[in-house]
């Protein structure tokens, strides 16, 4: 749309004159200069937001300078973004409507428009990447594939998916885990159970698979594992189901106690084996929390590293006991084992935060 301009020189290239402002002009010809219709001087005028000054002999509306004036700002106003029901406060200088309020909303009105048209971007170059190479894909590949970029944006923010192989690497990815699936249906179709060091072999090698596609993040494989949860789109893309998933669970956990059986005494493992399962389940929470405080530059002595360290210390009794040689037992298998870090998100950092916690809340009591 084409915008009257205060300054002279940019009225006569648009077309009005300085001098020309001066003279009344009937709606047609105001229309013309100012890049508008008719139709829109009539609905500014049925809305009071712009009416004639006067009236030719035989009715017709016609505009004198302020009149002009004040289109000059409506447009000047709409161009920024307002509505028209913004646009009548502003010019009415109605106290009720915040100048600052009116800019802000907009601002951030205009940033939500920036963000979706920024993630349409993202989801078209995606696409575009996904089918690089291939035939014509059908409408049905295309709308799964739509589907299934839509939901990661529900889940993770645009800079959380630069870092998630499972998005930005789709194809490749996707050849990796298919190798995996395939490994999985096999096992099962023969009646493997997930005790079987067959079934406990691949379980690391899929934990470590994912710890590579999200990074090393915890953060994004807690909202990786839930968008598996929730989403079909997911589940179809990797052909996987929910029960899968609990097979390759159950075998990493059973690779984990495996471990400790080679190295603990029958009590100790008897008592650690029946609540490994439920309380590492609250090991990804507080890993999380590990990596935001070193993300943040928190220090592991200070209060909240401490109360990480007693957090940590609650999981590590509930399966191990209260008996100090029991936990002796434990924590030498824990140190000296490293097979148990596989596939765990645990990295030298966080372990060594970890540590400084602990020792931090030793000394502190």
């Amino acid at each position: 749309m084409q915008s009257i301009r205060a300054d002279g020189e940019s009225r006569r290239r648009e077309g009005i004159a300085h001098d020309d402002i001066l003279k009344p002009m009937q709606a047609g010809e105001l229309a013309r200069r100012a890049g508008i219709t008719v139709r829109t001087l009539h609905h500014y005028d049925a809305l009071g937001l712009l009416k004639p000054s006067g009236r030719t002999e035989a009715g017709y509306r016609l505009y004198h300078a302020q009149d002009i004036a004040c289109l000059q700002r409506i447009q000047l106003l709409k161009n920024l973004g307002f509505t028209l029901a913004e646009v009548a406060s502003l010019l009415q200088d109605d106290a009720r409507h915040s100048i600052k309020t009116l800019v802000n909303d907009n601002i951030t009105a205009l940033n939500a428009q920036i963000d979706s048209a920024t993630r349409l971007r993202d989801h078209l170059q995606q696409l575009r990447n996904t089918f690089a190479g291939e035939a014509e894909p059908s409408t049905e590949a295309f709308l799964n594939t739509l589907e299934l970029l839509e939901a990661y944006s529900r889940y993770f923010s645009r800079d959380e998916l630069q870092d998630l192989r499972f998005y930005t690497r789709q194809r490749a990815t996707r050849a990796q885990w298919q190798l995996l699936l395939d490994e999985l249906n096999t096992l099962q179709a023969e009646g493997v159970k997930p005790t079987a060091p067959s079934a406990q072999n691949l379980a690391v090698r899929w934990m470590e698979q994912l710890e590579q596609d999200t990074t090393g993040n915890p953060e994004l494989l807690r909202k990786l594992s839930l968008m598996a949860e929730r989403e079909q789109a997911l589940r179809d893309y990797l052909s996987i189901e929910r029960e899968q998933l609990n097979f390759i669970q159950q075998a990493f956990l059973e690779h984990k106690l495996a471990i400790f059986r080679r190295h603990l005494s029958p009590s100790v493992y008897a008592y650690l084996a029946e609540r490994y399962g439920d309380y590492m389940k609250h090991w990804p929470p507080l890993l999380r929390r590990i990596n935001q405080m070193l993300e943040q530059g928190i220090s592991p002595e200070s209060e909240i590293g401490r109360e990480v360290a007693q957090d940590w210390l609650a999981i590590f009794q509930g399966y191990a006991g209260q008996d100090p040689k029991a936990q002796a037992e434990i924590r030498k298998v824990q140190m000296n084992e490293p097979e148990l870090r596989r596939g765990t998100w645990l990295r030298d950092a966080q372990l060594d935060f970890l540590q400084r916690a602990l020792a931090a809340l030793r000394q502190y009591h």
